[in-house]
C-alpha cells in the first residue's frame, strides 16, 4: 500500500485507463480482467528506459503437498529449464546480452517471475518469457536432480534467518510459514517427482489464478498483443478456480520471546475498506513514531508502519528494531504514540512533512520502473475475493482529519484486537 501524487488512479471499473494531460511524465495505467480470467494490469510510460513483465502466479509452498516440502520452489526453478520451442538457456542468454535480468521468487502464497529489460529489447524477450512460464516441458531424471542439488545449495546459504515477516505470521497464526517450508528438506524434496510438479502445475498455474504487470516502455496495445500472441495458459474452468489462501487470525496476539536484539511490532486489524484510510493514518504514525522513538528519544535503529495484508487479512502495524539497551521501554513508548493518536490532530508541520514525503515517494513511481512492477506484483499476490488488484497504495495517502482519527482510533485501536510482538534480551 503506497502512493503516486501526479495522477487519479481510476481502476474501480473493469478496463480502467488513467492519463493526465497536466503531467505528462505521468505513466498511464491500465487494468482489466480478461475474458480467460487473467488479470491484466499496465503502468505505461513509453519514454522510460526500462520496461518489466511480472507474471504472479497466486500459490506458493503453502500448497505443497504434505510430506513433499519444497515443491513449489522446485517448480519454478524448472520452469527456468524452458519450454519445447523457447529453450531456458537460450532466453536467458538473450536476456543477458539485452542487458536484461530474468528471476523468480517463490513465497508461501505466491510466486512470481519477473522481467526486466531495456525498453528498446523488451517486447521479443517478453514474449518468450510468456511462452516458456506458460509452457514449460518441466523435465525430470538428470535435470530435475541438477536443480534439485541447487536447492539444497541454496539452503545451506540463503535460507538459514528467519525473517520478521515470517515471525509476525507465525504467531498470528501458529504455525511454520514462508522460510520455515518454502524450500522443504531434504527427505521432503527426495519424495518430489516430476508427475507431483505436473499436477500442482495443473491445478495452480490456471488463468484465474494469474495477474500479468507490465511496467515502463510497453503500452497497453503491446501488452495485449503479446498475451494474445504468446500466453498459452488455457482459459479456466469455474471448477478449476484457485481458493484464496485465507486464514483468519485470533486476536489479541501476544507474544514474548528472547532475542539478542530487540524487535516489537505493534498494531490492530483494519476493515478492507478502510485502506485508504489506514494509510493515511499509517503515514502520520509513521512521523510521530520517528520523532518520538528516534528523535526526541534516539532509541531505535529502523521504523516503519505499514498497512500490510497477511493471509487475507488487513493490518496496521508498527516495526521497530534496536540495539539500545534502553529497547525494554520501546514497546510502551510505542503504545502511547498509537493512544495520543485520536487526541492530537496534524499539526501544520506535520501536514508539510506528509506532503513531503508524498512528494517523495511520488517520484519513485514517475520512471514505471522494476520497483513499481515489484509494488504492483506485490499486491496481485495478495489472496483476494475480488478480481482486481487494488491498487489504491499508488496514490498518495490524504491527511487525515481530527474527527477521522478520532473514529479510526475508537473503532480499530481495541484492546481485544491487538497484535504485541515482542523478542529481546529481556524476555524468556
Amino acid at each position: 500500500m503506497s502512493s503516486l501524487r501526479s495522477w487519479l488512479l481510476l481502476c474501480c471499473a473493469l478496463g480502467s485507463t488513467l492519463a493526465l494531460a497536466a503531467a505528462p511524465i505521468a505513466p498511464l495505467f491500465h487494468a482489466e480482467l480478461l475474458q480467460d480470467g487473467t488479470e491484466l494490469v499496465v503502468l505505461s510510460r513509453p519514454e522510460s528506459a526500462t520496461a518489466s513483465l511480472r507474471l504472479v502466479v497466486r500459490s506458493g509452498s503453502s500448497r505443497d503437498p504434505s510430506g513433499k516440502e519444497g515443491l513449489a520452489h522446485l517448480l519454478e526453478h524448472l520452469v527456468f529449464q524452458g519450454s519445447q520451442d523457447v529453450p531456458g538457456k537460450t532466453l536467458r542468454a538473450s536476456i543477458d546480452t539485452a542487458g536484461g535480468t530474468l528471476n523468480a521468487f517463490t513465497s508461501a502464497r505466491s510466486t512470481v517471475y519477473a522481467l526486466d529489460t531495456p525498453g528498446t529489447g523488451f517486447l521479443p524477450l517478453a514474449r518468450d518469457v510468456l511462452r516458456m512460464v506458460t509452457s514449460p516441458t518441466l523435465p525430470g531424471g538428470k535435470r530435475l536432480e541438477r536443480e534439485l542439488g541447487i536447492i539444497t545449495t541454496e539452503g545451506r546459504y540463503h535460507f538459514s534467518r528467519q525473517s520478521l515477516a515470517s515471525q509476525v505470521e507465525e504467531a498470528m497464526f501458529q504455525d511454520i510459514t514462508l522460510e520455515g517450508a518454502l524450500i522443504g528438506t531434504p527427505a521432503t524434496r527426495a519424495r518430489i517427482t516430476r508427475e507431483d510438479l505436473q499436477e500442482y502445475y495443473a491445478r495452480n498455474y490456471v488463468t484465474s489464478n494469474v495477474s500479468l504487470v507490465f511496467t515502463g516502455a510497453v503500452s497497453v496495445e503491446q501488452a495485449r498483443a503479446l498475451v494474445e500472441e504468446a500466453y498459452r495458459l488455457p482459459p479456466a474452468l469455474p471448477e478449476e478456480a484457485v481458493a484464496p489462501a485465507m486464514q483468519s487470525a485470533q486476536y489479541p496476539v501476544v507474544q514474548q520471546t528472547r532475542a539478542h536484539v530487540t524487535f516489537v511490532t505493534l498494531g490492530y486489524p483494519v476493515p478492507r475498506e478502510e485502506r485508504a484510510t489506514c494509510r493515511a493514518v499509517a503515514s502520520l504514525l509513521q512521523l510521530r513514531l520517528l520523532q518520538q522513538v528516534h528523535v526526541e528519544e534516539p532509541i531505535v535503529s529502523a521504523m516503519r508502519v505499514l498497512c500490510l495484508n497477511l493471509r487475507g487479512n488487513d493490518l496496521l502495524l508498527a516495526f521497530a528494531y534496536t540495539r539500545s539497551i534502553e529497547g525494554s521501554r520501546l514497546p510502551y513508548l510505542m503504545q502511547e504514540t498509537f493512544d495520543a493518536l485520536a487526541k492530537k490532530p496534524p499539526s501544520a508541520a506535520e501536514r508539510k512533512l506528509l506532503e513531503k514525503r508524498g512528494q517523495r515517494t511520488s517520484e519513485r513511481w514517475r520512471e514505471a520502473g522494476p520497483e513499481v512492477a515489484d509494488a504492483v506484483a506485490s499486491q496481485a499476490a495478495e489472496p483476494r475475493l475480488e478480481s482486481l488488484t487494488d491498487l489504491g497504495f499508488l496514490q498518495p495517502p490524504p491527511i487525515p482529519t481530527s474527527a477521522q482519527l478520532k473514529d479510526f482510533a475508537r473503532r480499530h485501536f481495541v484492546e481485544e484486537q491487538a497484535v504485541r510482538i515482542t523478542s529481546s534480551p529481556l524476555e524468556g
